[in-house]
């Protein structure tokens, strides 16, 4: 019998794979064959916990062994951007900086975003007594109230559509900046707390990659589970049944084999048992993102990247980011408003005929969005539709006592990945390496 089933390819899932392998135990991995997503070009890791798997993944396996530094984390600093000035052209943003907030608002750069009478309503925040400790919940109601309502628009907005996909008053202070609130209380003012959050901010913000890629990461992770003596099979499952002491899998090729713990990845396709448990994790909110090539696009500093919002004739808001990379070659990320869907159309185990149809549609908004940024696309858009963060605390936890409820209910099902920490990879690795042990200490005997 198979001590432990892994379905899919994806980091959640072949981290789960190694601690199982690592013990000892018989380790079947099914690799998903279709075209892998785009992979990021960094992941956010504000504990560390993608650095630590990645120095795991590297780290020689025998005295004398050399490391794998292809699979090393490397830091990629957050860099400034360049948002739309009072006039309509472009101008870096005010730094240093918490979530676009800027610590010195009548600075040159705040003033030419910002305007004259922006840039002064923004200041008053330094006299501007703190009235509120503790009772200011959401990131528009304190940037308006203590910088103004041109503050929010042009420098904190942007910033805000691009991660979560929604309003400033619909994302938490806690969740978009923590611990901006208890700064304002220390500081005495906003902008205070902006600099006195800004090195903290750079840390949470900067973002962490394998040195030679994601592919080469996925790869070396094989190569080590199979060292460890963990099947491989290139295949997803056609079926899978829960039995007595597991599950019974059937393979691409008709093989079948009993299963102590099946492990899957809800954004991957999945057999049918495992997708009605999916849905049960299943994400709050989606939403689109499209990244395509363009035509350069007239910036005031070529070096920079910029970030904009455009509000389509639909009431739609998206954000769109230019940004040129090391072939100077630019792209176009643009990123749609969050939406809900129906749980068991996650993944591409879903209603076909229905994702192409949210396909069209955002390719179609996507094209509006570029026309109204003035560029020019050089290719086809495509979509991908990703988790969309949470946008309070309240919300994390809801999810977090659903999956916690899900693995006390279904021991012999471990579910991981991205989708259940709102798209968050670096929270998603840590959770399945902590469950992964979790359930080896019972499957080798040694639980509490």
């Amino acid at each position: 019998m198979t001590d432990v089933y892994v379905i899919g390819s994806s980091f959640p899932a072949l981290a789960a794979a190694l601690e199982f392998a690592e013990v000892g135990l018989r380790v079947r991995v099914a690799l998903d064959t279709a075209e892998p997503a785009a992979e990021p070009g960094g992941a956010r890791d504000h504990d560390g916990a993608l650095s630590a798997f990645l120095e795991h993944v590297s780290a020689p396996l025998a005295d004398g062994d050399e490391p794998n530094r292809g699979v090393a984390p490397v830091a990629i600093a957050p860099q400034r951007v360049q948002l739309r000035n009072a006039k309509g052209g472009w101008t870096a943003q005010p730094m240093p900086a918490v979530f676009g907030i800027p610590a010195v608002p009548m600075d040159a750069e705040s003033l030419a975003i910002l305007g004259g009478s922006g840039a002064a309503r923004a200041a008053l925040d330094r006299i501007k007594p703190v009235l509120t400790i503790g009772k200011v919940h959401e990131i528009g109601t304190l940037v308006r109230n203590r910088m103004g309502k041109t503050a929010l628009e042009r420098l904190v907005a942007p910033f805000v559509r691009e991660r979560f996909g929604a309003s400033p008053d619909q994302v938490e202070v806690a969740v978009a900046a923590p611990g901006l609130n208890e700064a304002v209380t220390r500081a005495g003012s906003l902008s205070g707390a902006a600099l006195a959050l800004a090195d903290r901010d750079v840390a949470r913000e900067t973002r962490i990659s394998p040195r030679d890629g994601w592919p080469q990461l996925r790869a070396s992770i094989i190569s080590r589970l199979e060292l460890y003596g963990a099947e491989i099979h290139r295949g997803l499952p056609l079926d899978a049944h829960p039995t007595a002491v597991g599950w019974r899998v059937t393979e691409s090729d008709g093989h079948r084999l009993e299963v102590r713990v099946a492990v899957a990845d809800p954004e991957t396709v999945v057999p049918e048992a495992i997708a009605a448990a999916c849905a049960l994790v299943a994400p709050e909110a989606w939403r689109a993102h499209v990244r395509v090539e363009i035509e350069a696009p007239e910036l005031a500093d070529a070096a920079l990247a910029a970030v904009q919002m455009v509000l389509l004739p639909s009431g739609e808001t998206w954000s769109i980011r230019f940004e040129c990379d090391t072939t100077q070659t630019w792209s176009a990320h643009l990123a749609g408003p969050r939406f809900e869907r129906a749980p068991l159309t996650t993944g591409r185990s879903g209603n076909v005929d229905a994702a192409q149809q949210v396909d069209t549609e955002v390719a179609d908004a996507a094209r509006q969005v570029l026309a109204a940024a003035d560029v020019t696309p050089l290719q086809q858009v495509t979509v991908e539709l990703h988790p969309a963060p949470h946008l309070s605390l309240d919300r994390r936890d809801v999810e977090t006592t659903a999956r916690e409820a899900l693995r006390e209910a279904e021991p012999s099902l471990l579910l991981v990945g991205s989708s259940l920490f709102a798209g968050d990879l670096a929270d998603a690795i840590a959770d399945a390496r902590s469950a992964s042990v979790t359930v080896r200490r019972r499957l080798t005997g040694i639980a509490e």
